[in-house]
């Protein structure tokens, strides 16, 4: 059975409240907080009745002194008054009351306001408890994924090293196949940790992303010079388009270039040898659009609207084998809509894909 303390220094009121919860809760009656209180050292109720005016200690007082009580803190507390006025209820539910019943009040009302508000609690209680559970299992995921991904790479690193070595010492066909699959592998293996590794944290961060005033077509060109030397192994031609003028968002760079890069190599790894890869953008009022366009092999019309599922089974082999983890478009959308933007794809089979992001543009620094 559930218990209920009972706060009044009008006995008339005390019987009355604990007559209209009989049979239903356990009541435990008290003429000042000051017993009350001594008495919570006992036993630890499931909600509080108080009375607002009393001559020690009014409600009011009682309630600052029950929000640094260990064991009360988290008791609901409904105030009892005759005083019904807008001023005392705003202050009450500011210092914390969770509900005010007038008196004289009405037993059966008085009875549902009690369960309703015990009910709640209880669920506030097993929402807490659950969110508590899963902060820790979050933590502990976490944890031991960072472990797990940092062994990964140091072990995939030993074997391209190792990969290195054979390399230079065998000629024979057989062993050079062999030295391909491993290398391959490791590769495919890294891109999978790295992209499992982005998609952790991105969704697991819960602070605001810091973000910079920062120069949208130089962050663009940054990755140049790495990106033409990739493109470089296919014969690809890279063009850029871009304002001559500073155009300038706010971003993260780091995560806007991570979106970037994705877009980019996924650009050269659907590409085949000879052919060209578009990057340009262009002002359109408060927004920037910015296009990354190439003449690769295209997507089919029903595997558009999955290419940014988690895990996507759009994800396809590049045009030399290139692998995919079916991430790295899931991770581009979610940084891409942290900066208020958005991404669109436009494509045809063998003929090419437009992937086109517009986010928002601010005023020069």
């Amino acid at each position: 059975m559930r218990t209920v303390f009972i706060v009044d220094d009008q006995e008339t009121s005390l019987l009355l409240a604990r007559k209209a919860l009989e049979g239903v809760y356990k009541t435990f009656t008290f003429v000042s907080a000051e017993y009350m209180l001594k008495f919570a050292e006992k036993v630890t109720p499931d909600m509080i009745l108080l009375d607002v005016e009393m001559p020690k200690l009014n409600g009011f007082e009682v309630m600052k002194m029950l929000i640094n009580h260990e064991t009360l803190k988290s008791v609901p507390v409904i105030f009892l008054t005759a005083k019904n006025d807008p001023v005392s209820e705003i202050r009450g539910f500011e210092q914390g009351a969770i509900d005010f019943i007038a008196k004289p009040f009405s037993p059966p009302v008085l009875l549902k306001r009690i369960e309703t508000h015990i009910e709640m609690n209880k669920l506030l209680k097993e929402i807490k408890s659950k969110n508590d559970e899963l902060t820790k299992i979050y933590s502990l995921k976490d944890n031991i994924l960072a472990m797990i991904s940092h062994d990964m790479k140091n072990y995939i690193g030993n074997i391209q090293q190792a990969v290195e070595v054979i390399n230079m010492r065998y000629d024979s066909f057989e062993g050079i196949r062999l030295v391909n699959m491993i290398e391959e592998s490791t590769e495919k293996a890294l891109s999978l940790v790295k992209d499992i590794l982005s998609l952790n944290k991105l969704e697991t961060e819960t602070d605001t992303l810091i973000l910079t005033t920062c120069n949208i077509c130089q962050l663009i060109m940054d990755g140049e010079e790495s990106l033409k030397m990739t493109a470089k192994q296919k014969n690809i031609n890279i063009v850029y388009d871009l304002p001559d003028e500073p155009v300038y968002c706010m971003i993260n760079p780091e995560k806007f270039q991570r979106a970037l890069d994705n877009l980019f190599n996924n650009a050269i790894k659907f590409t085949k040898p000879e052919g060209l890869i578009t990057i340009a953008a262009k002002k359109y009022d408060d927004m920037i659009h910015i296009y990354v366009s190439d003449t690769g092999i295209g997507i089919e019309k029903d595997m558009i609207g999955k290419l940014f599922d988690k895990f996507s089974k759009a994800g396809r082999i590049g045009t030399m084998g290139e692998a995919s983890t079916g991430l790295g478009l899931y991770i581009v959308k979610q940084i891409i809509h942290q900066h208020k933007g958005t991404i669109e794809v436009l494509s045809e089979v063998d003929k090419g894909t437009q992937f086109t992001i517009k986010i928002p543009i601010t005023s020069s620094p």
